[in-house]
């Protein structure tokens, strides 16, 4: 029979509760939970119903048999915790961005290697069920040559990272998009390879005086000279993330906030082959809803951070490559810290 894995979740804010729910998921045991606010911890705690909760991550590792930890602090407060865990053995999972800056994530990795643990970073929408799908689609190169893509990061002005003045994300370069870029970047990045920033285009729409442009518009360039298009915004009718990606022989429209993925070919600009075309749009709407639907009430499917988790699991099982290797993570540290340099220097200071 095999024993859970024993978790700490260190860090009890709100994507806290997409850890515990993706390890609870795969059967691990939830043992401890970690914050500096320890009134917080404890609240989290019961309402998490979890037996124990500490205010410092080292009298937490004296105290509990740990397997894995889950980080979920702000980004700025990553080396001070994974430390003494990686230090006593323990694995670790970091909710993205890896890092605030190139030197920490190296620490991080070093401290990785001499301790001979696995430590891996959550790309979540890279996990997401029609994510996978649209990654196999591409590659078995169902829209030809790849010539380039657009994604789009909706947001509400009553978004509750964006909305609170308070939020650690403001106090970061770039503010709430350097703590939203890294999703876009690492999509990128599993599309295109190697990528750098070519154009960056922000604007403000919205009221809130600490945020200087809500509106971003970021163009990143391959070696082969493929544009990705990133768009983000905090001031729209509804939360939805899209892709649009363009191939020599077709196109491919993912909703990844509805898991539906539209695959259109060439056809003639005539009334029939409109139809026809619709028509198609159709049958595809139909398909990922049913498959999503499925995927969901058999519990097939039950998250990207779960479908994250049961990778790191597996890793950890066959010590094999965690699903998001340090060194991908480091790379994508590098870009982000580029861009949003780039960003801050324009619009933030």
């Amino acid at each position: 029979m095999n024993v859970p894995l024993r978790i700490a979740v260190v860090g009890c804010g709100q994507i806290a509760e997409s850890h515990i729910r993706a390890w609870r998921n795969i059967g691990a045991r939830i043992v401890a939970v970690c914050d500096k606010n320890v009134a917080l911890a404890e609240s989290k705690a019961k309402k998490w119903n979890v037996p124990h909760y500490y205010k410092n991550v080292s009298h937490m590792v004296r105290e509990e048999k740990l397997d894995v930890a889950s980080i979920c602090t702000p980004a700025n407060v990553r080396l001070v915790v994974v430390e003494p865990l990686v230090e006593n053995g323990v694995h670790v999972v970091i909710e993205k961005p890896f890092a605030m800056s190139v030197a920490e994530a190296e620490k991080m990795i070093n401290l990785k290697n001499r301790y001979g643990v696995k430590l891996t970073v959550v790309h979540n929408w890279l996990f997401s069920h029609i994510m996978k799908k649209t990654m196999r689609s591409l590659a078995k190169k169902e829209v030809g040559e790849l010539l380039g893509f657009e994604m789009d990061m909706l947001h509400t002005k009553d978004d509750p990272i964006t909305a609170n003045p308070s939020h650690w994300c403001h106090t970061i370069k770039a503010g709430r998009f350097g703590e939203n870029l890294p999703h876009p970047l690492y999509i990128s990045r599993a599309i295109l390879g190697e990528v750098k920033v070519k154009r960056i285009l922000g604007s403000k729409l919205g009221s809130y005086p600490w945020m200087p442009i809500d509106e971003l518009r970021v163009l990143l360039e391959d070696i082969k000279g493929r544009i990705a298009s990133i768009y983000i915004s905090f001031n729209t009718a509804r939360p939805e993330t899209t892709l649009k990606i363009f191939g020599t022989t077709g196109i491919l429209e993912v909703n990844l906030s509805n898991n539906v993925l539209i695959k259109k070919q060439y056809r003639e600009i005539r009334n029939k082959d409109v139809i026809l075309d619709n028509l198609r749009r159709i049958k595809d709407y139909i398909v990922s809803s049913f498959l999503i639907g499925s995927a969901i009430l058999t519990k097939r499917y039950q998250g990207m951070h779960t479908e994250f988790m049961k990778d790191f699991v597996k890793s950890l099982k066959t010590d094999n490559e965690p699903p998001v290797t340090v060194e991908e993570a480091l790379e994508v540290v590098k870009l982000h810290i580029d861009l949003c340099s780039k960003i801050h220097k324009f619009y933030y200071t």
